[in-house]
């Protein structure tokens, strides 16, 4: 991130205009509504967003406690927009999920299961079981990214203690 000082808002304005833009164009292009690829698309593009800004904005946060602080965020973030991406996609194809409610908590709870690799709710149709794949995917890179930073906190060998 060049130029300026990195701040945790901009990870997360990034990804809420993502989530506008996606609920705008749903809203009101009905056309695009139906069409679930539209909705695979924009979550490829806020996992590939979380995962970059992520990765360029470790470099600029110091100290322990606000790198730990930062990935908390990070993760927090991530659970959240998939959870809209679940959301989007019960509207669009109602039948993907057929035993995943709408409501905030139980897409909350199945994002955050899939973060650790054990989903709730299994998907029924092509795009749910697409989705479920980007949204594991990149919730294995994060995790990668997640380890490998904290691997970083850990004091060196060869310092004394």
């Amino acid at each position: 991130m060049k130029g300026g000082k990195f701040k945790p808002s901009h990870l997360f304005l990034g990804i809420a205009g993502l989530l506008i833009i996606e609920a705008f164009l749903l809203w009101f292009l009905p056309v695009v509504a139906a069409n679930e690829t539209f909705i695979l698309i924009f979550a490829i593009l806020g996992a590939g967003m979380n995962i970059y800004v992520s990765v360029e904005a470790i470099k600029e946060v110091q100290g322990h406690m606000r790198i730990l602080a930062f990935l908390s965020l990070v993760v927090l973030e991530f659970i959240a927009f998939f959870a809209f991406e679940y959301y989007f996609l019960l509207l669009v194809q109602p039948a993907s999920f057929p035993t995943l409610t709408d409501d905030i908590i139980s897409l909350l709870l199945h994002s955050s299961m899939v973060f650790v690799f054990n989903p709730l709710y299994l998907p029924a149709t092509l795009a749910g079981r697409t989705l479920l794949l980007i949204n594991t995917l990149s919730a294995l890179g994060l995790v990668l990214f997640i380890l490998q930073n904290i691997w970083q906190l850990r004091p060196k060998l060869s310092e004394p203690t």
